[in-house]
């Protein structure tokens, strides 16, 4: 089951990923990225399998990039593309590189692991601290906005070797939504078939609830709905923030 599972985490989940990543969302950002000349150091927060480091990459072949992420076996298949950026396990809430960077941002809803008010303002003050003078983007991608109670999702996706569907229905109790996708597994090479539930918890910040610790902590900041010119309220609310000020 282990070496199975992780063989599908390395490609076909990637595979599913990347086709949730290459929508609108996800380009306008790399396009936000690409059009700002300062960004030539990048810190991805969370950044899983290396998902939005690659496509950065690509735009900015010359940037140094850098990744944290809580989950070594993320980081693993990370690690194994040609990224050309340096990869730390570490907590999103407490971390020191002891260096600055231009951007740092937290996307895909990864912020909203943070359950408690507590861990959402010090993840924040985090990412500003290794953002000196610099920027720092985050998305609320669930927002208690736009959470949709009962949604039922199939993916499927293949490649050579695996064939792979993540089925899951949203729920949620207290404001946390309790997402555990089920993974149905196919090895094409041997014929064998596996399952693989994740786990998962992410409390449903509403954005006037992000605007009010942002607020209380006098952090200035800029709300968005997507990365277009024209604000489009369906759009997933991104929140770009001024890092701390050089002395």
């Amino acid at each position: 089951m282990d070496n199975l599972y992780n063989n599908k985490r390395s490609s076909l989940r990637e595979k599913i990923l990347s086709n949730e990543n290459s929508n609108e969302v996800h380009d306008a950002f790399l396009n936000h990225v690409r059009k700002t000349p300062k960004n030539r150091t990048i810190l991805d927060i969370a950044c899983g399998i290396g998902a939005h480091l690659e496509a950065i990459r690509k735009k900015l072949p010359n940037a140094i990039l850098e990744g944290i992420d809580l989950n070594q076996g993320m980081l693993d298949v990370a690690k194994r593309k040609s990224l050309g950026a340096k990869l730390i396990q570490t907590d999103m809430r407490e971390f020191d590189l002891k260096r600055n960077f231009d951007l740092v941002y937290c996307l895909s809803s990864s912020i909203q692991y943070n359950l408690s008010t507590e861990d959402f303002e010090r993840t924040i003050t985090s990412m500003r601290r290794h953002a000196v003078d610099g920027n720092v983007i985050f998305d609320l991608a669930y927002c208690a906005e736009k959470w949709r109670e009962g949604y039922t999702n199939i993916t499927a996706n293949s490649n050579d070797r695996f064939d792979v569907v993540e089925m899951y229905t949203t729920h949620s109790n207290e404001g946390v939504s309790i997402w555990n996708p089920l993974y149905l597994i196919k090895d094409k090479k041997t014929g064998k078939m596996d399952m693989h539930v994740d786990k998962h918890r992410i409390k449903l910040w509403s954005i006037s609830e992000v605007e009010q610790i942002l607020s209380s902590q006098g952090i200035g900041y800029d709300l968005r709905f997507g990365f277009g010119k024209n604000d489009n309220h369906s759009e997933i609310p991104i929140f770009l923030v001024k890092g701390l000020k050089s002395k």
